[in-house]
């Protein structure tokens, strides 16, 4: 019976001593890399909304639930709260691996690198230790039966926790706003898809009844698959000269009969014939460029940043003039820092002939010759007209990020005909969360009359989100994490 005692006396002790190290390693690594740490949490979509304080609270709670253990006298103290915690993080990878968007970043030292799955597990197996401690520690006064009754408590109210900062976080990040949106009956046919080997695709371009993709961890090859989503054929660019650069973001922009290969970070552009998919240097620039899209005729909208301040500017760029990048500074309008507030998405309507750029952070988007020549700003719908930003900075304050991410009023956008599609996960009066959940709303704007038209639905396909689309004539494609998805607007109510 001693033995027995003296056997269990040992195992509650190392226990202890696991957690103690767990959660002392865990909040030194927190509080070393505070800035890094309310990043990553202001970057989750969970905790967004509330990331500066927990960056505080749970580092210090770790530390307060370590002393707890160090005390005999108040270590079944320390298991239930260790129990309650564990449950709580366990909670939140749950959350995060089933029903966010995106999966963050929250952790440092070794822990950052298991993949969440891994995490999952590892914190699964802490949670039964800690509830095996609780129930095996007859230091309290109290009955196994309550012992076990005060952990369900913990548990679901841990849980329940967790659940409840994820709704306020998708009420605050999904809130109702005062703007109405217009939904005719029925402006785009079902769905269709097909499903893809890679979740890197992107969509290049359009060639005759042909859909595009590049990929981007193998910019050389692309997929090409008809418009009924049933032929599909591989295809590789072979770049006959200046083969040796080391590549970093290269894109591919189809634009029949020629299509364009470029990087920004070398920067470099290629050009070549659809007929044979053979690329020839077209130009090298000295200035680099983080977006472009083609306007023919060896012309180019890029996306660049200026040497002095660092901030996003639109230029032009012609192949074979001397000086080849123009810069046209006075574009784009700098309301907080002129960098992350001006962050946006660069098209280009062979239509209409015009460059187009759609701010992630504002409601609105513009809209310039292609020759830059005259440009005016469009607004959206929505009622922000900028999303505030707080910013921390790391690596001795020469790093500058996001504390906590902020909400895009604008999502994703494509452009075709006279038309400005705008994915928006934004919810304007009367709308419903349920909806959201079941399809991303796309609004419409006519580009030649400079207004709103009206919305659709655009209803998520195999459960999985349509995360970036364009239109190519009565033709939507979209790319969901798995699935190339088609449908058809309706000419009743596309008539350009």
């Amino acid at each position: 019976m001693e033995r027995t005692h003296y056997i269990r006396r040992q195992a509650l002790k190392w226990t202890a001593i696991a957690f103690i190290f767990l959660f002392c390693y865990a909040a030194a690594n927190k509080l070393l890399e505070f800035d890094t740490f309310r990043v990553q949490l202001g970057q989750s979509p969970l905790l967004a909304p509330y990331a500066h304080w927990v960056a505080i609270a749970v580092p210090v709670t770790e530390i307060a639930i370590s002393l707890l253990l160090a005390s005999p006298r108040l270590r079944h103290i320390g298991f239930l709260f260790s129990f309650g915690l564990m449950v709580m993080f366990t909670a939140y990878i749950i959350i995060i691996l089933n029903y966010s968007a995106f999966v963050p970043c929250s952790c440092g030292g070794i822990l950052s690198e298991m993949g969440w799955t891994a995490h999952l597990v590892f914190n699964s197996a802490f949670v039964l230790l800690a509830l095996g401690a609780v129930l095996a520690d007859d230091r309290a006064k109290i009955t196994v039966g309550r012992r076990l009754l005060y952990s369900l408590v913990i548990a679901l109210s841990g849980s329940a926790t967790v659940i409840i900062l994820f709704l306020l976080s998708e009420e605050e990040m999904h809130r109702n706003n005062g703007f109405l949106r217009r939904y005719p009956q029925h402006p785009v046919g079902d769905l269709k898809g097909i499903p893809l080997r890679y979740n890197s695709y992107y969509i290049a371009g359009f060639e005759r009844d042909r859909i595009l993709l590049g990929n981007s961890t193998a910019p050389l090859h692309l997929l090409s698959v008809d418009t009924s989503l049933v032929k599909t054929e591989k295809i590789r660019i072979d770049i006959e000269d200046s083969k040796d650069y080391p590549f970093a973001s290269v894109k591919v922009r189809v634009q029949p009969p020629d299509f364009y290969l470029g990087d920004g970070s070398i920067p470099i552009m290629y050009q070549g014939s659809t007929s044979n998919w053979k690329a020839k240097t077209l130009l090298r620039e000295k200035n680099y460029f983080s977006l472009f899209e083609p306007l023919g005729n060896g012309n180019f909208a890029v996306r660049t940043n200026l040497q002095s301040n660092g901030q996003n500017v639109l230029a032009g760029i012609t192949a074979g003039q001397k000086e080849t990048m123009k810069i046209y500074g006075a574009a784009l309008e700098a309301k907080v820092d002129g960098i992350f507030d001006t962050d946006g998405m660069l098209l280009y309507n062979e239509d209409l002939k015009k460059v187009i750029y759609v701010y992630y952070y504002r409601n609105s988007f513009v809209v310039a010759g292609s020759n830059f020549n005259s440009f005016y700003e469009g607004k959206t719908i929505d009622t922000i007209t900028q999303v505030p930003m707080d910013f921390a900075y790391l690596k001795e304050n020469t790093e500058k990020k996001f504390a906590r991410q902020p909400e895009k009023v604008n999502r994703y956008a494509a452009t075709s005909g006279n038309y400005l599609f705008v994915k928006s996960d934004r919810l304007g009066r009367y709308e419903t969360e349920e909806m959201s959940r079941q399809a991303s709303i796309i609004d419409v704007y006519d580009l030649s009359k400079r207004s709103y038209e009206f919305s659709f639905y655009l209803y998520h396909y195999g459960g999985e989100e349509i995360q970036s689309f364009m239109v190519y004539g009565d033709i939507l494609v979209g790319l969901t994490k798995k699935h190339l998805v088609a449908t058809r607007l309706k000419k009743a109510h596309f008539n350009n």
